[in-house]
């Protein structure tokens, strides 16, 4: 019999039976909408977590086990209400060189202040770089779109004429008397 349920993402509300179930490590049922959204929210989760250990070890060279400043956090979040993390990570591995720049060049009174200069710098290029992996994005759904026929390639090869034939007929051989 199936029992009621919440999606752990959409808070969407169901039963066990139409839900996609998955048991945690504490050996606790979760259940989401769908195997889809699951998927997703977990690739969406690894993208996260490695763009916060690219700023942390590549951009702000922390030592291993330094947390990211709250407001970066709280930045990146705003950033992903509208673009992947993906993206955000292209556009600081594209600005990392601009970043430690002024990171060694400026002195910042606080934390706060070098995240938010950090943060005009991302937002000021991350248009550009969404705009080319959009791009990207397109160029890979296309390529796997245009799958080869290979009926239609082998049937190619058949016809292709021999260019050892005997027969080296040029135009005049088409032509009438009349034509001529």
């Amino acid at each position: 019999m199936a029992r009621r349920c919440v999606c752990q993402i959409c808070k969407a509300k169901g039963n066990t039976d139409t839900f996609y179930k998955v048991t945690d490590q504490n050996g606790k049922n979760k259940y989401y909408c769908n195997k889809e959204e699951y998927e997703r929210f977990i690739n969406d989760k690894l993208k996260r977590d490695n763009l916060f250990k690219f700023i942390s070890e590549e951009v702000f060279e922390y030592d291993p086990g330094q947390i990211i400043p709250p407001v970066m956090v709280k930045s990146l979040n705003n950033l992903h209400t509208f673009y992947d993390y993906e993206v955000i990570q292209e556009c600081f591995d594209e600005c990392q060189s601009d970043i430690k720049y002024w990171l060694n060049a400026k002195n910042f009174s606080s934390e706060y202040h070098m995240v938010r200069y950090v943060m005009k710098i991302i937002e000021s290029k991350i248009n550009d770089v969404y705009k080319k992996w959009k791009l990207k994005q397109k160029q890979k759904a296309e390529e796997e779109n245009n799958v080869l026929d290979f009926s239609i390639i082998n049937e190619m090869e058949k016809v292709t004429p021999n260019s050892n034939s005997n027969n080296k007929g040029n135009i005049l051989d088409f032509l009438d008397e009349e034509d001529i």
